[in-house]
């Protein structure tokens, strides 16, 4: 009950109260102050990143792809300029660096000389990687740089799968030009059986040579015609004269007619050159005849070594079409292998459609080798083998002409013989009396020769005839080999510019996908075709050393609250007949004096403890002494003046020097409001000095920053003694202390 009564006093005293109301309704909004502020300050500041300032430095020189012109870097330019993720500023290195050690950038973008020639090396045989140099400060910002972080992994991001669709783009260019070329190969293949240009080479040579063939054949003609139409008067001569011998021999033998032998012995003389007369041009026809059997045996060899060539032409042309079949597989491999790398590609038609055009080729390349190409080359060889088979029957048939042309010429050496004997037989008739046994002997021998000779010419009609019955098929098939020569020279030039056409669709098809192209190397710059290069120009290890210089100032701050709790500021029954300046300078110097202890004691365990890496570690004591003692400056003020409205008062500006001291977020992705105040507030230059002392290098910077808290803490102390005095007269203060 006495509780209740208490209570119930108290909640009268409230209501009476109009101050009292004011403060308890005031400290009924602290957590709404304390959420709104922070939540306000942080709401979504990603949202905000188009304002964030990120230099981007272009030094990229460009290289030249498929005859142009590329740069790969302009390119990137012209796409951030598009892009509002962050304020994109364009600028050069030295500007960059400057701006980032300074307030002007957070982060920069460096994008190096060699970017565009190395991402061409794709289509060399030594690839290298490109890459972009990420440059941070993290002592400026520490959560800057992890948005950077997250921002420049994004954007590495886009650029590579730019970079690889544009790969995988040429990719598919080749394979639709290989598609294509395979065609056109495809069509120049049907009409591969027309000839090739070492046979139309050939050919014409043979073509050539046939003439000279055509020309002795028709000469052969001729002269086995006369041979064969001069040996029946030649064998009729010799068989007038073998009667007429076995008719003078009969008169020897029976009367001694000397007018009888004489006529015979003339006719046997005209007889006898008659013979030798045909026996002569028959010689000259076999000469002629076997000039052209030669001329005909060396266009039946050229021929045939034409023929070899372009067997081995052919055979040359299906050891290409596998070595294509080959690159085919290994280009449908990489391929797969990518798919199996990046399964979220798996659906994209251009890849599909390559991988279907891969497949089609390497049908169409077995589909030629198959079909078309063994059963040329079997044809080809056939044709070879017929060549082979009339060459030999023509080596044949010259063989025979040099044993027709030997046996004429030794016919025409016997008949001169008779021919000189019979001279001598008839000069000798005058010493027929005196000779006449011995005539009537040699004319018996000459009786035997004649038989012999008559028996020999009808042999030789008998071969003559039949050599003719066969030079007469012979010269029609010259005649029709001529043709056909002329009819296969005009085919062989378009079989030359098919086969021509075939080779270089298959050579390019064959250097678009060499196995080389799809090599480990280029497999990883595919997958990776760009290398993140972070340099940090003040690095900071970890989120505790990043966020100490915003936690620091918050706890020398609420430590210098906490001394006005334990220390009476309005104190005065002790210090009779002092003034209250007086009072408050002896007060602000006390509590200096344990604020400075609190200061070192607190930096001391965070860098012994926690083992803060600072790097000015003289500076970092003396800047976190003088915000402890700028910040009780501060403080005394507000309690001077309103007493423990004025602790409240120092908690709500406690609350926005946490939101505006710029010591979490960028103050850029904060609204304006927290833009504003921030100069003005001493914890700013709490934060960037303490940035300076731990991470940093910039003593001058330190001072700055330590000159600006001493001023705010000088100023405070000013005013505290100035109003010290009259702070006692002001009614609404007395009101504000009674609360």
């Amino acid at each position: 009950m006495k509780a209740l009564k208490v209570a119930a006093k108290e909640l009268e005293r409230i209501i009476k109260s109009r101050f009292i109301r004011v403060a308890v309704i005031v400290v009924a909004f602290m957590p709404l102050l304390y959420s709104f502020l922070y939540l306000y300050a942080f709401w979504d500041p990603y949202s905000k990143l188009d304002k964030l300032p990120v230099a981007v430095v272009n030094e990229d020189k460009g290289g030249i792809s498929e005859g142009k012109e590329t740069n790969f870097g302009d390119e990137i330019v012209k796409k951030l300029k598009e892009d509002k993720e962050f304020r994109w500023e364009f600028t050069d290195y030295k500007n960059a660096i400057d701006g980032l050690k300074g307030e002007k950038y957070y982060f920069a973008i460096v994008i190096p000389e060699d970017f565009t020639k190395n991402l061409l090396t794709v289509d060399s045989d030594h690839t290298k990687r490109a890459s972009i140099e990420y440059i941070t400060n993290d002592k400026k910002n520490f959560l800057a740089t992890q948005i950077g972080n997250k921002a420049i992994e994004s954007l590495q991001t886009k650029i590579s799968n730019s970079i690889r669709k544009g790969y995988i783009d040429t990719i598919f260019k080749n394979l639709q030009e290989l598609g294509k070329g395979l065609k056109e190969a495809s069509e120049a293949e049907n009409k591969l059986s027309a000839g090739s240009l070492e046979l139309s080479n050939g050919v014409e040579k043979l073509s050539n040579n046939m003439n000279k063939v055509t020309k002795g054949g028709l000469q052969l003609k001729e002269g086995i015609y006369n041979l064969k139409e001069g040996l029946p008067q030649l064998l009729n001569g010799s068989e007038a004269l073998y009667n007429g011998v076995n008719i003078l021999s009969e008169k020897f033998s029976s009367s001694g007619d000397v007018k009888t032998l004489s006529e015979g012995a003339k006719s046997l003389t005209e007889g006898i050159s008659k013979l030798n007369q045909g026996l002569y041009e028959a010689s000259q026809s076999a000469l002629k005849l076997k000039e052209g059997v030669s001329t005909l045996t060396q266009g039946y060899s050229q021929l045939g070594q034409n023929v070899s060539d372009f067997t081995q032409s052919v055979s040359q042309l299906g050891s290409g079409l596998e070595q294509m079949t080959e690159s085919l597989a290994l280009a449908q491999k990489a391929l797969q292998e990518y798919i199996a790398k990046h399964p979220e590609e798996v659906n994209d038609p251009n890849l599909q459609k390559a991988l279907l055009i891969i497949a089609e080729a390497k049908s169409g390349v077995s589909l030629i080798e198959e079909n078309n190409l063994n059963k040329r080359l079997y044809q080809v060889q056939q044709l070879s083998d017929a060549l082979s088979k009339l060459q030999q029957a023509s080596i044949s048939l010259n063989n025979g002409m040099d044993s027709l042309a030997a046996g004429l010429s030794y016919m025409t050496n016997a008949s001169s013989q008779l021919v000189e004997g019979s001279g001598k037989l008839y000069f000798g008739l005058s010493q027929f009396t005196e000779g006449i046994k011995i005539a009537g002997e040699k004319l018996k021998d000459v009786s035997d020769g004649l038989y012999r000779l008559n028996t020999g010419i009808k042999n030789v009609n008998d071969g003559v005839s039949k050599l003719y019955d066969g030079i007469v098929p012979l010269s029609e098939g010259i005649s029709a080999l001529k043709n056909g020569a002329l009819k296969l020279s005009e085919g062989a030039r378009t079989l030359h510019d098919n086969q021509f056409l075939l080779a270089q669709k298959l050579n390019d098809a064959s250097l678009k996908l060499q196995p080389s192209e799809f090599g480990s190397d280029k497999r990883d710059v595919l997958n990776e075709p760009i290398i993140l290069e972070t340099k940090k120009l003040y690095p900071v290890k970890n989120y505790g050393i990043g966020f100490a210089p915003y936690f620091i100032p918050l706890s020398l701050w609420v430590g210098s609250l906490i001394l006005f709790f334990l220390i009476d500021i309005f104190d005065r029954d002790k210090y009779e007949g002092l003034s209250n300046v007086s009072i408050q300078i002896g007060k602000f110097i006390s509590l200096a004096v344990v604020g400075i202890v609190q200061s070192f004691v607190s930096s001391f365990i965070l860098v012994e403890g926690l083992k803060l890496d600072v790097h000015n570690l003289l500076y970092y004591y003396f800047i976190n002494a003088v915000m402890s003692v700028a910040f009780i400056a501060i403080i005394q003020l507000l309690v001077m003046l309103f007493g423990i409205a004025g602790k409240f008062f120092a908690v709500v500006l406690l609350m926005l020097q946490l939101t505006s001291s710029g010591g979490t977020f960028p103050m850029e992705l904060l609204p304006k409001f927290f833009n504003v105040i921030n100069p003005y507030l001493p914890m700013t230059y709490g934060v960037a000095g303490l940035r300076e002392a731990i991470s940093g290098d910039n003593i001058s910077l330190i001072l700055h920053n330590i000159y600006i808290i001493a001023g705010f803490g000088a100023l405070f102390l000013i005013f505290t003694i100035l109003l010290a005095e009259r702070v006692d007269k002001i009614e609404i203060v007395q009101k504000l202390r009674q609360m």
